[in-house]
């Protein structure tokens, strides 16, 4: 009876660590049986050993043990690293999309600004040339009511000319210049505008008549002059050459 308590085995207790458990349950079952075990040691270094008297169920356990502390820990390093990255590239997502609707909506300001100042300086452009120009109103209502009053020619004409005056005055003041006179000047298509040709005594090419002045509005031309070039000199009559 005491040999059948003695060949009784006893129930393993557990731990917490459940290699250990397994190591020790196969050790119990097999007794003495000896086979070889292989155990891993830390950062994956792998090394095999043959399961003879001299090596120490302790220092295999311990080796275990150490193997499986040092993956949990680098399993814990690689969680916080990528935890802290996830973190950090958020962080950054947040911060890009904030500056991108915050440029958004600049962009939209700035647009929309644009577009009114662009249609203001349409709309008043010619506000200063036209504030200079109301005075020559007043003058040619000053003068239709001289002519109505007064018969005098003199008068009338003494003020349309002053008239005339002050309105190129205003007018050259923003850039406005009339062109010199094109007559006895060799044809430029850049300033004049060819309307007829006619004989002359002027060479072929060359300005004969100006019907009506060129203007330019600093360096650029607003309106080409309209004048009449020359064909060349006149040709005698075949007939009166044959009389002779």
């Amino acid at each position: 009876m005491n040999e059948n308590k003695d060949n009784k085995k006893k129930p393993l207790r557990p731990t917490s660590n459940k290699v250990k458990d397994l190591y020790n349950a196969y050790l119990k079952n097999e007794g003495s049986r000896r086979i070889p075990v292989t155990f891993s040691k830390a950062k994956g270094d792998e090394i095999n050993e043959k399961n003879t008297p001299e090596n120490d169920q302790d220092n295999k356990i311990s080796q275990v043990e150490m193997s499986e502390e040092n993956i949990e820990q680098t399993d814990d390093n690689i969680y916080e690293e990528l935890f802290e990255k996830i973190k950090q590239l958020e962080a950054e997502r947040d911060d890009l999309k904030d500056q991108l609707i915050r440029k958004a909506a600049e962009f939209e300001n700035l647009r929309r600004r644009t577009i009114k100042e662009k249609q203001e300086l349409i709309d008043y452009a010619n506000e200063k040339l036209i504030t200079n120009l109301l005075p020559l109103l007043d003058d040619f209502s000053k003068a239709l009511d001289a002519a109505n009053s007064n018969s005098d020619n003199e008068s009338l004409r003494q003020g349309i000319e002053m008239i005339y005056q002050n309105t190129k005055k205003v007018l050259s003041e923003v850039g406005l210049k009339q062109m010199e006179s094109s007559i006895g000047k060799a044809f430029n298509v850049d300033f004049h505008d060819a309307l007829m040709s006619m004989p002359s005594e002027f060479p072929e090419g060359y300005v004969v008549q100006e019907f009506q002045p060129g203007y330019m509005l600093k360096d650029k031309v607003i309106r080409h002059a309209k004048v009449v070039i020359s064909s060349g000199e006149p040709q005698e009559n075949e007939g009166e050459s044959n009389n002779e």
